[in-house]
C-alpha cells in the first residue's frame, strides 16, 4: 500500500510516508519542521514542538534555582537569580492595525492528504497533520478580516498577490522584483565620469561599489541598494556599514561601471518606441499606466496564500501572520479542527484512542465479533496474531503474518493475498494501522453497567 503523495498540480503536497518516519531515519534536511521558515526569517521562527517536548526539557521540569525566603540573609549582596535572567524586551514594531488573520489549509493540500489517507489506510493524529501544514507557508491560506472602521490600508499586487500598506511601497516592490514583466532594459555606452575622486564608498554588507560620496548619483544609488536588497534593515544601520576606500583599483572599477547606462522601454507597446531614461521615469510611467489595475486596494476581507504573505509582502502583514503561526505551533487546535472538518467532508473518519488522542483514518474502529460470525482462515490468522503482538513493530508484524501463510504458492502471490485481507480489515475498521504505533486489532467495547 503506497503512500506517495499524489501529484495534484499544486505546491501543497505532503508525503505522509516521509513525514512520519522516526527522526533518525529522516533525511537531514527534513528533520526540523521549522527549516523552511528559519532559512528565510532566521531566529524569529519559534520552536514548533509543544512545551515539554523540546530538547533538554521534560513536561514536569521546574525552575531549578530557588529564591531565598523574604528577609533571609543567605544571599545578601547578591542579585536575585530570577532577576538575573530577565532581559529588557526588544522594541517591537506595531502589527497591522484593524485586521485579524486566520490560517486554513490550502484546498490542494487537503486533496492530497485525503488521497493518501484513503490509499494508505493509516490512522494519523490530527494535531500532527496540522503541524505538517504549518511547516511550509505554501500549505495554508491566510484569511484576513477587517475588524475596525479605520484599519491600516492594504494594497495587493495582482501578479504575486503580495500585500503592502501603501501604493508607493507596492510600486517599489514591483520595480525591484518584477520590472522585466513591464519594461525592457537596454544598456548603452556613455562617457565615463570626469573629475577628481579620491574616495570610493563601498557597501559593507554586500561589497557593492556605490561611488564617490561627492558624485551626483551617490545618494540615489545608496537609497536604491537599500530598497532592493536590505529593506528589512533600518536605513541608519545600513548606512553605518558603508566604508570609504582609498584604492585606485576600486576607482577604476567604478568608472568602468559608469561607462554605460540603462534605458527602459514599455513591454506592452514595443513598436511605439517610447524611451524611459532612468528608473525614476519608469516609476512615473508605471504609476500612470499600470498602478490602477495592478495594485488594488483590499476590501473588508481577503484570502491569500501563506507564501505570498510570508515570502513577498511587507513587514507589518508578515508580523501579524507570524504571530498567528507561532500561536498555532504551540497549540494547533483551531487549525486541526478545520483540517478534521474538511477531511471528514471527503469521507474520512475521526475517532479518539490512546489516552484521548484524536485520529483520522479511512474507518472508525469497529470490533469484529467472531463468536457469532466466523471469518475465513486467513482473516482469523491475522486477527489472532495481532491480538497477541500489538506492540510489535510494523515490519516484524508483516514478516510474521507472511510466515503464517503456508500455501505452496510464490511469495509474491502470498504477499498479495495478505495485503488484500489486511486492507479489507483496515477499511472495515476491524484493524487500525496507526502511523506511529503499528497494526492493532480493535478490542471489544467495554459494557457500561446500568445504574441500579
Amino acid at each position: 500500500m503506497s503512500e506517495k503523495a499524489s501529484s495534484d498540480g499544486g505546491f501543497s503536497e505532503i508525503d505522509l510516508a516521509q513525514s512520519f518516519l522516526p527522526s533518525w531515519a529522516k533525511p537531514e534536511a527534513s528533520r526540523d519542521r521549522n527549516a523552511p521558515l528559519i532559512e528565510r526569517f532566521g531566529d524569529r521562527v519559534e520552536d514548533s514542538r509543544p512545551a515539554g517536548r523540546r530538547e533538554g526539557r521534560s513536561p514536569n521540569s521546574k525552575f531549578q534555582g530557588r529564591r531565598p525566603e523574604r528577609g533571609s540573609d543567605r544571599r545578601k549582596g547578591r542579585r536575585d537569580f530570577g532577576r538575573e535572567i530577565r532581559r529588557p524586551a526588544a522594541p517591537v514594531a506595531p502589527v497591522l492595525q484593524g485586521w485579524t488573520a486566520t490560517l486554513v489549509p490550502d484546498p490542494r493540500g487537503i486533496d492530497g492528504l485525503s488521497k493518501q489517507l484513503k490509499t494508505g489506510g493509516k490512522a494519523y493524529p490530527l494535531f500532527d497533520l496540522a503541524f505538517l501544514i504549518l511547516e511550509k507557508p505554501e500549505r495554508y491560506l491566510v484569511e484576513l478580516h477587517r475588524t475596525s472602521e479605520q484599519p491600516t490600508a492594504l494594497f495587493q499586487f495582482t501578479e504575486d498577490r503580495s500585500l503592502w500598506t501603501s501604493e508607493a511601497e507596492a510600486v517599489r516592490h514591483v520595480l525591484n522584483r518584477h520590472l522585466e514583466k513591464f519594461y525592457r532594459r537596454e544598456v548603452i555606452p556613455v562617457d565615463p565620469p570626469k573629475g577628481a575622486y579620491s574616495v570610493i564608498a563601498v557597501c559593507g554588507m554586500s561589497d557593492t561599489i556605490l561611488g564617490p560620496p561627492n558624485y551626483h548619483d551617490y545618494q540615489s544609488r545608496l537609497l536604491r541598494l537599500h530598497a532592493e536588497r536590505f529593506s528589512k534593515v533600518p536605513f541608519d544601520a545600513f548606512k553605518s556599514r558603508i566604508r570609504m576606500v582609498r584604492d585606485p583599483e576600486f576607482l577604476e572599477k567604478w568608472k568602468t561601471e559608469q561607462s554605460s547606462r540603462e534605458e527602459f522601454y514599455p513591454q506592452e507597446n514595443p513598436d511605439a518606441g517610447e524611451r524611459l531614461p532612468d528608473l525614476k521615469a519608469v516609476e512615473q510611467h508605471f504609476r500612470k499606466t499600470h498602478a490602477a489595475t495592478r495594485i488594488v486596494p483590499v476590501g473588508s476581507q481577503l484570502s491569500v496564500s501563506g507564501a505570498a504573505v510570508l515570502l513577498h509582502s511587507c513587514a507589518a502583514i508578515r508580523q501579524l501572520v507570524q504571530k498567528v503561526v507561532g500561536d498555532l505551533r504551540r497549540f494547533p487546535l483551531p487549525l486541526a479542527h478545520i483540517v478534521g472538518q474538511e477531511l471528514s467532508a471527503k469521507g474520512l473518519q475521526i475517532f479518539k484512542a490512546h489516552e484521548n488522542i484524536t485520529y483520522i483514518s479511512v474507518a472508525r474502529p469497529r470490533h469484529l465479533d467472531r463468536t457469532g460470525a466466523p471469518v475465513a482462515e486467513g482473516l482469523a490468522q491475522i486477527l489472532d496474531y495481532l491480538e497477541s503482538h500489538a506492540s510489535t513493530p510494523r515490519p516484524e508484524q508483516w514478516k510474521a503474518l507472511l510466515a503464517l501463510r503456508t500455501s505452496p504458492v510464490e511469495e509474491s502471490a502470498r504477499e498479495a493475498a495478505l495485503a488484500g485481507d489486511l486492507s479489507w480489515l483496515i477499511h472495515q475498521g476491524h484493524i487500525i494501522d496507526y502511523a506511529r504505533r503499528g497494526l492493532e486489532v480493535v478490542s471489544r467495547p467495554r459494557s457500561r453497567s446500568l445504574p441500579e
